[in-house]
């Protein structure tokens, strides 16, 4: 019985390495193709998401969002730039479709063996160069991504590019799925490559280089999911050198500045349910010590969000409850004589 949906049966595995004086652990690029109406998808995402939460920022992920084998509006949101990835540049023809470091191929079905063998046969190669990612949010809808390549030694000839790109770490549709395979949460979803998919060209030369890309975050995006990843890739064997991303902070506090506010309030957070990443409002008459706090069921505490000296003014929590596990969760804001519980929904 077919498990993917195929158009071609040409499978292609390469392994080839670039070879340098210098060694680094590398973070094994892993690049999918998936689609929000194609079931053998919904069937194995669930292992895939296991399996690099598991190995954590060993392993960056992208997921291009393809125009078959049905609706997806994630594909529609970009449909050029998905497809410049996932079809004309690795002629990715199934789905759900996976590789590492662009050139560990269909790595099909998404059992431990198959990734443990796509993930590790890379490790155990070491990188020539470094890659570190520093987004930073400037002018109230942007992020500037700073990206520094340390590479002590010259690179053999190749076509080497430096691809940059946006990625929503989380979307969630609470309402109206995608598609129609019944998934509602998807992860590492690519949004845009900056200055365009074709990438940067790097010129292999050692020495440290830095470049500075600046992009708006898309209303459609979720402003605090958006990362920026980055990694040199050969074009001549389609080779990922090593990759970077960078990081969305655990916790923000923002001071929304709209005036003093007549009484103490600790708004529903939104939204709720939520994965993993949930907004949460309060407002302060008047100055004073603030906590706010998430339990579990059991009452015990699992996150400090804020404790500390607040001045008066509404403010905005950014919270990311990734360590937890899916359930429901109890937030409690104290203030002086001021106590106020809600309750939040974690679904992952």
């Amino acid at each position: 019985m077919k498990k993917k949906f195929l158009i071609s049966a040409v499978l292609i595995l390469l392994f080839t390495t670039v070879s340098s004086n210098a060694q680094f652990v590398r973070k094994v690029l892993f690049e999918e193709a998936t689609n929000a109406s194609c079931a053998p998808c919904a069937q194995n995402n669930p292992l895939l998401k296991a399996y690099l939460d598991a190995k954590g920022d060993s392993i960056i992920a992208i997921k291009y969002h393809a125009s078959f084998p049905g609706v997806d509006s994630m594909y529609s949101h970009n449909p050029t730039q998905n497809a410049e990835r996932y079809s004309a540049y690795y002629g990715m023809n199934a789905m759900p479709w996976l590789n590492a470091d662009g050139i560990v191929n269909d790595i099909w079905p998404f059992s431990l063996t198959n990734l443990n063998n796509g993930f590790y046969g890379r490790l155990a190669i070491p990188a020539p160069l470094t890659i570190t990612v520093t987004d930073q949010r400037v002018s109230g809808d942007s992020i500037r991504a700073t990206i520094n390549v340390n590479l002590p030694s010259n690179l053999p000839a190749g076509n080497y590019k430096l691809r940059v790109m946006a990625i929503e770490k989380w979307v969630l549709f609470l309402n109206t799925p995608p598609g129609n395979n019944g998934e509602t949460v998807f992860e590492h979803v690519f949004r845009r490559a900056y200055p365009n998919t074709a990438g940067t060209t790097f010129n292999g030369t050692a020495g440290n280089q830095q470049f500075i890309f600046t992009y708006k975050v898309d209303p459609v995006w979720k402003d605090t999911s958006v990362i920026t990843v980055a990694f040199i890739q050969n074009d001549n064997n389609k080779e990922v050198l090593n990759s970077g991303k960078g990081s969305v902070s655990t916790v923000g506090i923002n001071n929304n500045n709209s005036g003093i506010p007549s009484a103490f309030s600790l708004s529903q957070n939104y939204p709720n349910p939520f994965n993993p990443v949930t907004n949460i409002n309060f407002s302060l008459p008047v100055s004073g010590d603030v906590r706010l706090a998430v339990f579990d069921m059991l009452g015990q505490q699992v996150a400090l969000l804020a404790n500390g000296k607040f001045d008066a003014g509404n403010y905005t929590i950014d919270y990311d409850a990734s360590q937890l596990t899916s359930g429901i969760y109890f937030y409690t804001l104290s203030s002086g004589s001021f106590t106020e519980t809600k309750k939040m929904v974690l679904v992952k």
